[in-house]
């Protein structure tokens, strides 16, 4: 990690003194406009932010752990927080929660605002790929990024399979017999086969290789009729790209959703409709958030194991937090199918 910018690297960049910079940063004392306009540019040129945080921790009143996630659109978003607090407090620590909007520039607007937060460390879930090999991660506070893209060995990071299960599941949905199946909430933008066998990182495009990869490894041609893009993989999204989606196209064998919202969106979509699940249409979903469990039917799903997901994140920042200085970690966790009504499997030629 860089070296943090000081209220002296400040005062000396402006040629003014330390009691001029923290009546800028508390917005006090009496200047002349032009020298608090000149501090505050310098402070934005080098960067220079109030380390809350840095203030709580060094005086010993909390251990606090921030989470930055997008906003709470979806079932995972909670789910995730839940279980970021459980572990967390178990470790004797607090959580402070910070959203973002799914969107190109939610995630750098929230970073570059959390060091104002009294947070000692924060793990951040990205959902979009990182510009400039990952140089927003360079910060002065200590971060694990979790999520599906590459952070270049900047921080500490935990993952999940996404091909690999996607790919089981696939063939599970083939050798019970299922011909046509669609997959919700694949990628807006056109792609090929070729593209998919490069891809290394970002859910969508990771899952869309593990559907390549079964369909390739027994013969089983390719029809992208059968991709139903979302804009957001929301219930909501979900519901209206599916309803689209039915009115045009003849009726799938099964429907591989892109996580759980977008499966319990198809469930009900397809009851709606009259059509029984899963004799009429399998459905499946990934992430295991706990309304899987109570939604009729019960949705077969991929789990990623998500308490091992949590907890070494949770644990790589507390150890960053409290000086550990080692070489960047990566943690992947491992993905398994869980299978209930929504989609049964007659027999399983591939194992987990």
């Amino acid at each position: 990690m860089k070296r943090r910018t000081t209220i002296k690297d400040v005062a000396r960049e402006a040629d003014v003194s330390i009691k001029t910079v923290s009546n800028v940063v508390n917005h006090s004392g009496s200047m002349r406009p032009e020298t608090r306009e000149r501090v505050t540019t310098v402070m934005k040129k080098l960067g220079y932010n109030v380390n809350v945080s840095a203030r709580t921790l060094k005086t010993g009143f909390s251990n606090i752990i921030g989470l930055g996630i997008f906003d709470f659109g979806q079932p995972f978003a909670p789910y995730f927080a839940d279980k970021v607090i459980d572990i967390a407090e178990q470790r004797g620590y607090g959580v402070i929660i910070s959203t973002y909007e799914q969107n190109k520039t939610g995630l750098t607007r929230l970073i570059e605002r959390n060091s104002q937060l009294p947070a000692g460390g924060w793990i951040y879930f990205n959902e979009q790929p990182l510009s400039n090999h990952g140089l927003l991660l360079d910060q002065s506070y200590p971060l694990v990024a979790t999520g599906d893209y590459l952070v270049y060995d900047k921080v500490d990071s935990v993952t999940m399979e996404n091909s690999e299960p996607f790919r089981l599941l696939t063939h599970r949905l083939i050798d019970s017999g299922c011909s046509s199946i669609a997959v919700l909430g694949s990628p807006l933008e056109d792609f090929t086969g070729e593209q998919l066998r490069t891809v290394s990182e970002g859910s969508v495009w990771l899952r869309m290789k593990g559907y390549y990869q079964a369909c390739e490894e027994i013969g089983k041609p390719i029809d992208p009729s059968l991709f139903i893009p979302c804009k957001k993989w929301r219930e909501k999204d979900g519901t209206e790209a599916l309803r689209s989606f039915l009115a045009a196209h003849d009726y799938p064998d099964a429907i591989m959703c892109m996580n759980d919202a977008l499966a319990l969106a198809a469930i009900h979509e397809l009851q709606r409709k009259g059509l029984r699940v899963p004799q009429d249409i399998q459905v499946t979903g990934f992430d295991n958030v706990p309304e899987s469990r109570y939604c009729t039917p019960t949705l077969t799903t991929i789990d990623p194991d998500m308490d091992h997901y949590i907890q070494s994140a949770v644990d790589m920042l507390i150890e960053r937090m409290n000086g550990y200085d080692g070489p960047v970690r990566r943690v992947v966790s491992h993905c398994s199918i869980v299978e209930r009504d929504s989609a049964q499997f007659i027999y399983h030629r591939m194992s987990d």
